[in-house]
């Protein structure tokens, strides 16, 4: 299926670093700036110009670019203006600089790391999550995996193929139940897109692999 961006209108906050400079925007801003109202949209084209690796994130009517300016392995670093993302295999587990800042880190032997192209449907892990500003250390994630369909979805200004993993999580301790969509490109095996909920406070993320990186590089 051909997915749909909730929300209608989209935010611009375009994050230009040394590492995208090919760029010129014509408004610099941070995402939480974004998420309280400038309605913008990144063109396709400003995008695809930025030389770097970079995520596009979209939330609340809001959008923003973030550069990858680090990786280690399969764990990679985000940067915006005055955010940071963090992502592991393609899932996101920091948050820096955000109202709502965010550490869920994988555990052994995730389906992430040891690839979620070969998880099996009903296969279970338990992660803790820390929500720093709100105090909240600890919390249990429960997340449960289902195979999905191979289906279209968008990518940019393209429709492609790509296999969908759900995650299913629950949080007893906040009462807060969601499921995650992955698409995966069906020849690496990396996320390229992906909806990502967080935390029962903040919207849910859309967040697209602007690019594929080489064979045996992370994302």
């Amino acid at each position: 299926m051909n997915l749909l961006i909730r929300g209608g209108l989209l935010a611009l906050a375009a994050i230009c670093l040394p590492a995208c400079n090919s760029v010129t925007a014509d408004s610099i801003e941070t995402f939480n700036r974004a998420l309280s109202g400038k309605v913008n949209e990144i063109p396709v084209a400003q995008i695809r110009a930025v030389t770097a690796d970079s995520l596009l994130i979209k939330a609340a009517g809001a959008e923003a670019l973030y550069v990858k300016l680090s990786s280690d392995g399969g764990r990679v670093n985000w940067y915006g203006l005055t955010e940071e993302v963090q992502t592991s295999h393609g899932r996101i587990t920091q948050l820096l600089g955000f109202k709502n800042d965010a550490l869920i880190p994988l555990v052994a032997d995730d389906p992430f790391a040891t690839g979620l192209m070969q998880v099996t449907d009903g296969t279970q892990v338990l992660r803790h999550v820390d929500y720093p500003l709100s105090y909240q250390t600890g919390l249990e994630q429960y997340a449960t995996y289902y195979r999905g369909p191979v289906e279209n979805v968008q990518i940019l200004d393209r429709v492609e193929s790509h296999q969908r993993i759900d995650e299913v999580i629950r949080m007893p301790q906040l009462d807060y139940e969601a499921i995650n969509y992955y698409w995966l490109d069906v020849q690496s095996g990396h996320v390229r897109r992906s909806i990502q909920h967080l935390s029962p406070e903040m919207p849910a993320l859309d967040i697209t692999l602007t690019r594929l990186p080489p064979a045996g590089d992370a994302p």
